[in-house]
């Protein structure tokens, strides 16, 4: 199934309907920005429970997404500044360490949300109505997609419903 318009946001999702008695929803999926791609729709036997989480989690904090460090910042440089404090923490004390993953972690959008999502990176960051993904794919390329606000938040949710509607057949 496509939601969205994979020419501007879409997210590509398939039901693997794996029976279980926790009714975890099982499957593929990636997100479409233009000809780019993040995740790996070919991973099969995903739990998409995990992703459903950090999705949730976005759509929760989205108001919050912007931060005076990034201001300016290229997408390229704005994401080497979170990857950085997030992931790779070069040069930087413990008390940097915790301070950063604090105030900084709400940015990440699936890295580590799922096995659709190895081998990738990806943050979020708002700009007024604008939504910037930046990500690294899975074949270490860097890629940058502005969505309009209501655009990725109509995504989300259609999708978070989609998966909602794959749960009540999963048991």
């Amino acid at each position: 199934m496509l939601i969205g318009d994979r020419t501007v946001f879409a997210i590509e999702c398939h039901h693997d309907p794996i029976q279980n008695p926790s009714r975890n929803v099982y499957g593929r999926m990636c997100m479409w920005f233009g000809a780019f791609r993040l995740g790996d729709p070919e991973e099969q036997t995903c739990m998409l429970d995990v992703t459903e989480v950090a999705l949730r989690d976005i759509l929760h904090q989205l108001d919050s997404l912007d931060d005076g460090a990034l201001v300016g910042l290229s997408p390229a440089d704005a994401f080497a500044f979170l990857d950085n404090a997030l992931y790779l923490d070069i040069g930087q004390s413990d008390q940097q360490i915790e301070s950063d993953a604090a105030r900084l972690s709400k940015f990440d959008l699936l890295t580590n949300g799922g096995e659709s999502f190895d081998h990738t990176k990806s943050f979020v960051v708002t700009q007024g109505d604008i939504v910037r993904v930046l990500f690294r794919d899975e074949a270490g390329l860097f890629h940058s997609a502005d969505v309009s606000r209501s655009g990725f938040i109509d995504v989300l949710q259609r999708f978070l419903g989609w998966l909602a509607n794959e749960r009540e057949g999963a048991g």
